[in-house]
């Protein structure tokens, strides 16, 4: 019940409820005395008091208004005299009436004091505690719908992830079709065709097809398609769009869009060419992503046809390679770019056993690669002391984590080495351009210790 708020309704009809229980007393138990003027005190003290009391000083003091006003009609009543004359026969009785009613309002108001200023703070706390609870309720959903965004966004960074490492598994002749299919699991691709770019110029040979061949001949002649025409000679992709803004409306042209696959030196080595896309799809993000996976599925192709003097192979580990700094800068550039264009992160990892001697330099390699994947890219930075540069493409702090920690076992199980391993992850984003991200991943003070 909250007291510090007055309530005209209640205060009426407790008032009447007391001053009728008063009048009916009086009545019944002493008529020949109306008002009780003759004891001391007098019962209808009671009424100010009480309404005092409960209601406060003003209660209190209208009270005790109303007892005088009543207990002197009563004997003005009952008597010869007038009202006046009521009032005047017993001037104590009525002071009373408003002085104790008064007291009686104060009284209430200093013991309730503590209770009012508590119920205060209370009523504050509680509207700050919904206040929280609305901005807890809010920061939840945001929460829940940036974990919605993350989860969408980490299974599509680990779809491109895994596909583009599928690709490293096919052989050379399954290639073109496997890039294909992994352009239609990611842009939903409905017709299209990788064609070999003949070094001579003449027309284009058919690899691999998907979908409907009607505008996919198996030679296809650069010269009808403005837009594989202009792909070839840009070595970029290259849009129907593009195209149509700069020819006259009503001309026709099948080829949707022509992104070339060159491989490290700028050689275009393969050509795709697409005629058949959804209309939901086909927008300037998908022309970018598929020109990103054409970029890496350029570098596949690459490596399955030799990519002679790029990388050497280490003795004991098969086919896993490790890249000469070129290379590895190219593949460097492609990463930043996915980063730059569509926000996919990429990591490089530097391993280094600063201060030991060059000849730790081949079984820190053999150890660290059996930790890689295919897919991921080691090599060898201008740096005296044994180390080794790991390129995870599409792959971010989670999986850099994980491939840290898996490293860490394999360099545990293959010890004791001469010095502590240092361990570097670079992060993407940091740098604008190649010569930043390079300087980073050169330089040679370790953020991160393996606990060797």
């Amino acid at each position: 019940m909250a007291f510090s708020v007055l309530r005209p309704k209640s205060v009426l009809l407790d008032a009447a409820v007391v001053a009728l229980a008063l009048v009916g007393t009086n009545v019944l138990l002493d008529r020949a005395h109306p008002g009780w003027t003759n004891l001391n005190p007098s019962p209808y003290l009671l009424l100010p008091i009480l309404l005092g009391g409960r209601y406060g000083f003003t209660a209190g003091l209208l009270a005790g208004l109303g007892t005088s006003a009543l207990v002197a009609g009563q004997v003005a009543l009952a008597g010869p005299g007038t009202l006046r004359d009521a009032l005047v026969a017993t001037p104590y009785l009525h002071a009373s009436f408003l002085f104790l009613g008064a007291i009686a309002g104060e009284l209430f108001g200093w013991f309730r004091r503590e209770r009012v200023q508590t119920e205060a703070q209370l009523e504050k706390l509680q509207t700050s505690v919904r206040r929280l609870d609305a901005d807890v309720r809010h920061l939840r959903g945001v929460k829940d719908e940036l974990d919605r965004v993350a989860a969408a966004r980490d299974g599509e960074i680990s779809a491109l992830d895994s596909e583009l490492r599928r690709l490293y598994g096919c052989n050379e002749d399954d290639l073109p079709g496997e890039v294909l299919q992994f352009l239609k699991r990611q842009v939903r691709l409905a017709d299209g065709a990788l064609y070999t770019v003949p070094v001579d110029g003449g027309p284009l040979l058919r690899l691999a097809g998907i979908g409907r061949e009607t505008h996919l001949p198996e030679t296809f002649d650069p010269a009808g398609s403005a837009v594989v025409k202009l792909a070839l000679e840009r070595h970029s992709l290259v849009t129907l769009p593009e195209i149509l803004s700069h020819r006259e409306p009503g001309t026709t042209e099948p080829v949707l869009l022509a992104a070339p696959l060159a491989d490290a030196q700028g050689r275009v080595r393969a050509l795709l060419v697409v005629t058949g896309l959804p209309f939901i799809t086909f927008t300037p993000q998908t022309a970018n992503l598929i020109a990103m996976i054409c970029d890496w599925a350029g570098e596949v192709l690459d490596l399955a046809a030799g990519a002679e003097g790029r990388y050497r192979i280490v003795p004991g580990r098969g086919m896993q390679r490790v890249f000469t700094r070129p290379h590895f800068q190219h593949l460097l550039t492609l990463a930043l770019q996915a980063f730059q264009r569509h926000r996919l992160p990429s990591s490089v990892v530097v391993f280094a056993l600063p201060g030991a001697a060059g000849t730790e330099q081949a079984r820190f390699e053999q150890v660290l690669l059996g930790a890689i994947r295919a897919g991921d890219y080691a090599a060898e930075l201008d740096r005296p002391e044994p180390h080794l540069a790991v390129l995870l493409p599409l792959v971010g702090e989670r999986g850099a984590t994980i491939f840290i920690e898996r490293s860490r076992q394999f360099l545990k199980q293959n010890g004791p080495w001469p010095v502590e391993v240092s361990v570097r992850r670079i992060e993407f984003g940091r740098s604008e351009d190649i010569a930043g991200l390079l300087a980073e991943i050169d330089g040679k003070e370790a953020v991160g210790r393996a606990g060797l």
